[in-house]
């Protein structure tokens, strides 16, 4: 299986986008990002790749992919969707209820369940000035779609994919320093096959994953507005200013300070 490294998604900030046929016709790779997707049918037939489950889904029905969920949607013909996209950072208490856990069935198909949910969807694109409603209407979606679905511990797993594996640990330890040695120790592999899989699996490189994670980690302490641009750099795993600053620069073209402050203006 390969799958990809939505880059371009972790560097966007926009909650919503609506795809026809055209968009996902040509999709033959699974993708994977950081923020949970919400994955509606408006009209036609999906077929839904969520990890290891698939399903045909029809128009009022939906597919739920948790962060690093790798998943791919082709179309059946001509069809209509949408997604939102919630970065995990808005709603810390749904990351927190469904960490180290995966989802037994991604799916949802009862379309009373998933027109209530769309219904407060359409309520954050009515009124998206309004961040602390946007929040309340996250809440509300994160916790009918929680209800809706069975969750199962990881931990309890004997097993699984070297891939899914590796990216959990670096999602574990991406605040300490991690070398292709620690990796090496811990997977049983040699460092230049781990860096070979790696990129071969997920279309990046090993340095630049973490780097995303460091970034969207100091981003979220600079969004609460409390502490300075060296604690969130170093707090994320960071080892100097003068690496943060370049890797923000390289990653989302700006500077810290102006990224934070273009966030803030849209709301």
């Amino acid at each position: 299986m390969y799958t990809h490294f939505d880059i371009e998604r972790e560097r966007s900030r926009e909650l919503f986008k609506e795809l026809t046929n055209d968009n996902i016709d040509g999709i033959c790779h699974f993708n994977f990002h950081s923020q949970i997707e919400l994955y509606f049918v408006d009209d036609g037939q999906i077929d839904a790749f969520v990890n290891q489950q698939q399903r045909r889904l029809k128009k009022g029905q939906m597919a739920v992919a948790l962060s690093y969920d790798a998943h791919l949607y082709r179309s059946i013909g001509n069809s209509k969707s949408s997604i939102l996209l919630i970065p995990p950072d808005l709603c810390r208490e749904f990351k927190d209820a469904v960490q180290h856990k995966q989802v037994k069935i991604p799916f949802i198909c009862d379309e009373t369940t998933v027109k209530q949910i769309k219904s407060f969807v359409d309520a954050i694109k009515a009124d998206s000035g309004n961040e602390l409603k946007l929040r309340g209407y996250l809440y509300v979606i994160l916790g009918i779609v929680l209800e809706n679905l069975f969750l199962e511990n990881t931990e309890s797993s004997v097993d699984t994919e070297l891939s899914t594996r590796i990216l959990f640990y670096l999602n574990q330890h991406f605040r300490n320093e991690l070398t292709l040695s620690d990796l090496s120790s811990t997977f049983g592999y040699s460092q230049s096959y781990l860096s070979r899989y790696f990129k071969d699996c997920f279309g990046i490189g090993m340095t630049q994953y973490v780097n995303i994670l460091r970034l969207r980690n100091a981003l979220l302490l600079l969004r609460e507005g409390k502490h300075t641009h060296t604690y969130c750099a170093l707090e994320s795993g960071f080892t100097s200013m003068r690496t943060f600053y370049r890797v923000f620069k390289q990653e989302f073209g700006c500077t810290p300070r102006n990224y934070v402050s273009e966030l803030e203006s849209q709301y």
